[in-house]
């Protein structure tokens, strides 16, 4: 039979195709999409950890003393950048295994294996990609059961505003729901460094210089002193630069990602210029002297470059607060038989506590709270604050019609 369509009714919409999700091939992801810790790899990523954040940071920590030592916690950070992991990795490392939550885009390259191999498990929040992702709340509350302590970043997502946003209530739903012992909050902060280092400065000045002048001096000495004093130079200057242009490269805020380029980067540029100028010092000798030189003096100045970039990196502070005790949440939610309102409860005070450590950091007020039943909201120009409700997933606004809190 022949449907026929009439005229002024609407046709009936297309069923939608189901959306076709990506595949994990190639991805680094831990077995079974869960938490798994190895104490040999967690080692390796630690060592790996502990020695390249100096590098990439003037590294700052304040209130490490509060950290507990008499059980299991859960802490949360404020989330600026893709380099928070990593330093915020030091807390709940403590002797004990632990884990943590990460976007699933992050599990590729190295590293994606890095937080494999270090207890994190992929968070698959819009279902894009093909297999089977437990539950992450469920999860967290399995790893705080095995008595390991647990870190994530309950604002959701990255927010380079230097305020707390209102936070997301599964660090409440997580603590109440399982047994652990604390709530730990955190927060983090990254600002250019405004002291100054004369010492490290004159240490890379003097090697800089020092360099420079046995290049120029073994120059003249024979192809075999002058390719040797091409590779070093050439190496040494090729490299800087190469890391300059690379840093410059990567998206504004991103630290973790320029350095990663720099390191690309640089070290590309090392192995061109330094096996070229080798090869002039080495096979054409008359050119040496000129071609060296130069290098030797690029390489000075990059040295130079290298060295007030050093002393001017970036602080990487990390503030740890006083931990809150979960069980009175737990008794409550006991007595009350409503779980809910006492995880909307310690949220609301986990964020009050991160806002206090955050602002502490910036000198500046966050302008935005959340109240023991878990609402949202934000400072107005006039100085009233007005709930708030989560727009497009990424920005917060105030609920419409306006509602103000009572004085």
């Amino acid at each position: 039979m022949k449907l026929t369509h009439l005229p002024g009714r609407p046709l009936p919409a297309a069923p939608q195709a189901p959306k076709e999700k990506k595949s994990t091939e190639g991805m680094a992801l831990p077995p079974g999409n869960r938490h798994h810790w190895d104490d040999k790899k967690a080692a390796k990523v630690r060592k790996f950890r502990d020695l390249m954040m100096p590098l990439l940071f003037r590294i700052k920590d304040t209130g490490f003393e509060n950290i507990p030592k008499d059980g299991n916690f859960i802490a949360g950070s404020t989330h600026q950048g893709y380099m928070d992991a990593p330093l915020a990795s030091r807390v709940p490392d403590n002797g004990r295994a632990f884990g943590s939550m990460s976007d699933i885009k992050q599990f590729s390259g190295p590293l994606g294996k890095m937080l494999a191999d270090f207890g994190s498990f992929p968070v698959d929040r819009y279902g894009d990609f093909q297999g089977t992702f437990p539950d992450p709340v469920d999860h967290a509350r399995e790893i705080l059961n095995q008595d390991k302590n647990f870190v994530f970043y309950p604002e959701g997502r990255i927010w380079d505003t230097g305020f707390v946003q209102p936070i997301k209530t599964g660090v409440g739903r997580i603590a109440v729901g399982s047994n652990v012992k604390w709530a730990l909050p955190m927060a983090q902060h990254y600002a250019r460094d405004k002291e100054k280092h004369p010492v490290e400065a004159l240490v890379g000045g003097v090697v800089s210089a020092a360099v420079a002048a046995a290049g120029i001096y073994a120059a003249g000495g024979g192809s075999v002193a002058a390719g040797v004093a091409g590779l070093i130079t050439g190496a040494i200057g090729g490299g800087a630069v190469g890391a300059g242009l690379g840093f410059l490269k990567g998206p504004k805020g991103e630290i973790g990602i320029k350095a990663m380029n720099a390191v690309k980067y640089g070290a590309a540029a090392a192995v061109l210029t330094g096996v070229g100028a080798a090869a002039v010092g080495a096979l054409a000798p008359g050119l040496a002297p000129a071609l060296i030189g130069t290098t030797s003096m690029l390489t000075g100045l990059a040295g130079l470059g290298v060295t007030y970039h050093w002393t001017h990196r970036t602080v990487a502070h990390t503030s740890v607060g006083q931990p809150i005790e979960v069980e009175p949440y737990r008794q409550r939610a006991a007595a009350t038989g409503d779980s809910n309102a006492e995880a909307l409860r310690l949220t609301g005070d986990f964020h009050t506590a991160m806002k206090g450590l955050k602002d502490g950091l910036t000198g500046k007020e966050t302008p935005y709270k959340m109240d023991s039943q878990g609402r949202s909201w934000g400072k107005q120009e006039d100085g009233r604050w007005a709930l708030l409700e989560l727009k497009n997933k990424r920005d917060w606004v105030p609920a419409q019609p306006m509602v103000y809190e009572a004085s």
